[in-house]
């Protein structure tokens, strides 16, 4: 097996691939690239079984960056590789397999040589799927649902499925939801075909989704018990989390009776100002004319700010809630002003804009107190 590849655009696939390499795994092949070379392209593939990525470099047209190759396939340290990659300073990086078991990586200055494995021994990793359930998604749209949602997504917790988000696809509409029982951020799209669709997708698989979707289609393909993705060269394949995810419509505030309006960046620097001293529970009471926030702790202090440039429609209110769920879904409408809408004092309240493809749901806190 040999390769000769620019340099720049063979990192680029083993930065892609390397987000599948696990931290830690009983599986010593799951810290490796398994690289096929092969007369039309050149694949480089990583997997912790449960998530896997495959880059396709190919060997035809002007444009490749191939050099030149000759068929073969090995397993290669993943970390070491890529680290050699991004440190070599020439344009052209070659590999060369010794013997079976030793692969010199090299440029014109430095010669690496690295311990390798038999590519028949790494894992079967399926990444085919006959599934017609498959929905076409423009560049930049994935990437606007993610965005709109993901800061909703659980980082911990026993609930599997809140550590995903659901994707649906219905009634000419693609729609991302996440939640951590807190929080809830929903966004849709308006999309063609008939489709009927619900699965629970990892949100790290959907991050390394985004990322290579900003410019690019993202190819969905649903199967029984996994999601493919493709998104130019580049196939990813994840399992789905089991269950039903909660129906939103029963979580969504409609009796709406006070509504406050804030310029985004004035509220969210208010709410920073007042964290200084006190903590992330933040106080909002309407009393006349006057829209105050204030904060504490016990151990540090207090504060208080009276709200300008805001409109309070509704009579006299407080309301406790935590500010990290504000302002980031405030953050996420990505809009001058926004409206805090709330049912009652402690009734989970919508944060919301102009956008109405967007819907964010917090739960308020009962107490200022800091316990």
């Amino acid at each position: 097996m040999k390769l000769t590849v620019k340099r720049q655009a063979f990192q680029k696939i083993l930065e892609t691939a390397y987000d599948a390499i696990p931290s830690a795994t009983t599986e010593p092949a799951f810290k490796n690239f398994l690289i096929k070379i092969e007369e039309n392209q050149v694949s480089v593939l990583a997997s912790n079984d449960d998530f896997s990525i495959k880059n396709v470099l190919s060997t035809e047209g002007e444009d490749s960056p191939i050099i030149n190759s000759e068929v073969g396939s090995v397993q290669i340290p993943a970390k070491y590789l890529l680290d050699i990659v991004k440190n070599l300073q020439s344009d052209i990086v070659s590999l060369n397999l010794v013997d079976s078991s030793i692969l010199l990586v090299s440029d014109e200055r430095s010669n690496f040589n690295l311990n390798v494995m038999r590519a028949e021994d790494y894992p079967e990793i399926d990444l085919v799927s006959s599934s017609k359930e498959i929905i076409q998604i423009k560049p930049g749209e994935f990437n606007s649902l993610y965005q709109a949602t993901s800061f909703a997504v659980a980082s911990n917790g026993p609930k599997e499925l809140f550590k995903g988000i659901n994707i649906s696809v219905k009634e000419g509409k693609l729609t991302f939801v996440a939640t951590d029982s807190f929080r809830l951020a929903r966004k849709y799209i308006p999309i063609e075909g008939e489709h009927h669709v619900s699965i629970t997708v990892p949100s790290k698989t959907l991050q390394v989704v985004s990322k290579l979707s900003s410019e690019k289609e993202v190819i969905l393909i649903v199967d029984v018990a996994k999601v493919l993705f493709q998104i130019g060269n580049t196939t990813i394949s994840s399992k789905l989390y089991n269950g039903e995810f909660p129906n939103v419509e029963r979580i969504i505030p409609v009796d709406i009776r006070y509504e406050l309006e804030v310029n985004s960046k004035e509220f969210i620097a208010a709410v920073d100002r007042i964290t200084i001293v006190g903590n992330t529970k933040i106080l909002v009471t309407h009393i006349g004319d006057k829209i105050k926030l204030s904060s504490k702790d016990v151990n540090i202090g207090s504060s208080d700010e009276e709200l300008s440039n805001a409109v309070f429609r509704g009579d006299n209110f407080s309301i406790v809630f935590n500010a990290n769920y504000v302002t980031d879904a405030i953050k996420a409408l990505n809009s001058d002003r926004v409206n805090l809408s709330f049912c009652g004092e402690n009734r989970a309240f919508l944060v919301k804009s102009d956008d109405e493809t967007i819907t964010q749901v917090i739960t308020p806190i009962r107490s200022l107190d800091n316990n």
